[in-house]
């Protein structure tokens, strides 16, 4: 399968779906990552880039191609849906048969026009059967209290956990907090224990299935 994951901020691809990517990958499948954002303009930290982590975040997850944007951090809502759009369309030159964006419910206002941006360009409009998935973010899906995520797709992912976790730590450590903080390592890990838990697995990630054309 060809398979496109679209994430506002690198991090989010590891949080929302990182062990689900490490999974895919080693079944052999491709892979391509979208970022859209450096993901730490809106702190004021001109000095640093998260984009500069994606090649390691790659090897680890075992993504084929990526490519990255410097949309404003936090402020996307200042960018036309119409650029957002042709950013998207620039960069995938295949028919994807899954993609994994954001959830519209996330607090964070990039999450939610990623998402847009996402349903906007891969309308079904030519017969394709792309699958879309929708995944969770710690500290930005749980925190917008109204937020309707309802995860009905999961994914066994009791060898491939650590591999999520790992490249929390080796690639993304300051952007993780202490427990009980929501992104904290202790709840990511626990996440997926909940969501395993759910329907008889040790570890499972969660997506809320958007699409599905038979």
């Amino acid at each position: 399968m060809k398979i496109l994951v679209l994430a506002a901020h690198p991090d989010d691809e590891t949080l929302g779906c990182g062990a689900t990517i490490a999974k895919l990958s080693n079944e052999g499948h491709y892979i391509k990552l979208i970022t859209f954002t450096d993901g730490m303009g809106a702190r004021g930290l001109v000095t640093e880039n998260r984009n500069d982590k994606l090649d390691d975040v790659c090897d680890i997850l075992g993504i084929d191609d990526y490519v990255f944007a410097n949309f404003p951090d936090n402020r996307m809502d200042t960018v036309s849906l119409l650029d957002k759009c042709k950013f998207i369309e620039d960069s995938v030159d295949f028919e994807p048969d899954m993609i994994f964006t954001h959830h519209p419910g996330c607090l964070n206002i990039d999450h939610a026009l990623v998402y847009r941006a996402t349903m906007t360009v891969f309308r079904p409009q030519n017969g394709g059967k792309t699958k879309i998935y929708s995944y969770y973010v710690p500290s930005s899906t749980d925190y917008n209290p109204l937020n309707n995520f309802v995860g009905n797709v999961y994914v066994d992912v009791e060898n491939y956990k650590n591999v999520k976790l790992d490249c929390l730590r080796k690639c993304y450590s300051e952007e993780i907090r202490e427990y009980p903080h929501s992104r904290s390592y202790t709840n990511i890990e626990n996440l997926m224990k909940v969501w395993g838990s759910e329907v008889g697995l040790k570890f499972a990630e969660k997506f809320q299935l958007i699409r599905e054309i038979i």
